[in-house]
């Protein structure tokens, strides 16, 4: 029986959502800031995670979510075991699998990301750690090779697509930024490539800074001239651009009991495992010299919705007909019946005009899925877990829902995640 190491499940308390935590990892990254990354947690097999996680959901949402987040520690090091697990909350219900991973495994086996997709993989999110193949080996300990060819494989497979790289000054820098973008155009320009800041502050070795809002802006602008989805994204936050104030999050742990965790409880696991290496007073006298990255987060917003020529305020003025092309998170897929769709545009259109457009075409559970509701004066509300693209540029930074839409535009429904 194949078993691997479970930390615990965190539930969301935005949604029902559920996260695996499993333990160790491939890699050796010498920034890495999990303590998921050693072996450790309650071994267990995919069929009792899953009934653990199945009473642990039960209990605290009366229900079973529709959502799962596969994440660690690196998830693929046991195939067998992963596939189990997706078959698993495939069969359960759940229409979202949303895999988190450096991406090795995949590229070594030509078999795994097929037999994960049948399972039941709806969407995955790699870590690029760099692309040279040298810098690669030096900050990680394995080839990049079978990292790029993930991502092929990925692509080709169908299902939802994102990548992302953490900048790290002098070492993961622009030209690295560079030629991440320039592979992954060649494999589809409209991959989602997200790029978070190093946080030194937890990391395993702090092998750098973190960089400033300058040189994340200057990353931003490298990326976006291969990519129109690029993006500066604020790692571990969930909604983008804007998160909801949460402060704690819900952790089940293999024993099924239940704490309302914080920052400084992550702060207390993350000090237990540096402390292997160094003492605690000499962690907490370093820490105190390098301040949380929270200042440069929330500077963040807004850094990858530049104004663009394509993305107009809406006005009632010069109509441009043709055709509107929406694409839709996977998270939609069930209700949409497809990855996008087509709307013809006789004239100019706002996206409030083109959302109510889908609503009325999708009918209720879009409504239940999408949207809070309406205010009372009848605007459109969108829910906090969905973000919304025009042009590759988030509508929060332009004119919101009044944003004006054209024949040949392009408008992304997005739900957001991220790992570590």
């Amino acid at each position: 029986m194949h078993t691997r190491g479970l930390q615990y499940f965190t539930l969301s308390e935005i949604a029902p959502r559920v996260w695996f935590m499993l333990r160790g990892c491939n890699f050796r990254c010498r920034g890495c800031f999990r303590p998921a990354r050693d072996e450790g947690g309650t071994q267990l097999t995919a069929e009792e995670a899953l009934a653990r996680m199945e009473r642990a959901c039960l209990d605290y949402y009366g229900t079973l979510p529709r959502e799962a987040m596969i994440t660690g520690g690196e998830p693929t090091l046991d195939k067998a075991y992963l596939v189990q697990l997706v078959r698993g909350l495939k069969t359960r219900g759940f229409a979202r699998i949303v895999l988190m991973t450096n991406g090795y495994a995949l590229g070594e086996d030509e078999r795994y990301v097929p037999e994960l997709t049948e399972a039941g993989l709806t969407e995955a999110h790699v870590d690029v750690k760099a692309f040279s193949e040298e810098l690669h080996q030096w900050y990680t300990g394995k080839s990049s090779k079978p990292v790029l060819q993930a991502i092929q494989r990925l692509n080709a497979s169908g299902i939802t697509l994102i990548v992302q790289t953490v900048l790290i000054p002098g070492i993961v820098d622009l030209d690295e930024i560079e030629q991440i973008a320039r592979f992954l155009a060649t494999v589809n320009k409209h991959i989602p490539y997200r790029i978070n800041p190093f946080a030194p502050t937890f990391a395993f070795d702090r092998v750098s800074r973190r960089p400033t809002l300058e040189e994340m802006e200057r990353a931003y602008d490298v990326a976006s001239r291969y990519l129109p989805n690029a993006i500066v994204s604020r790692s571990c936050y969930r909604e983008y651009p804007t998160p909801p104030p949460q402060k704690t999050w819900i952790t089940v742990y293999p024993d099924l009991t239940v704490k309302r965790r914080s920052m400084e409880d992550q702060k207390e696991d993350r000090l237990a495992w540096l402390s292997a290496d160094k003492s605690r007073e000499q962690l907490l006298e370093d820490w105190q010299k390098i301040a949380w990255d929270a200042e440069l987060r929330r500077s963040l917003v807004g850094i990858s919705e530049h104004a663009s020529s394509r993305a107009r305020p809406f006005k009632e003025t010069s109509p441009q007909s043709g055709v509107v092309t929406v694409k839709f998170t996977s998270a939609l897929h069930a209700i949409t019946k497809a990855k996008s769709t087509e709307l013809t545009c006789n004239g100019s259109l706002s996206v409030e005009t083109v959302i109510n457009r889908l609503a009325g075409a999708y009918g209720e559970q879009f409504n239940e899925a999408v949207l809070t509701g309406r205010g009372t004066d009848g605007p459109l509300t969108l829910k906090r877990s969905f973000s919304l693209y025009l042009n590759g540029l988030e509508i929060g930074q332009l004119q919101g829902l009044q944003t004006e839409v054209r024949g040949g535009d392009e408008l992304i429904i997005l739900s957001w995640v991220s790992g570590g």
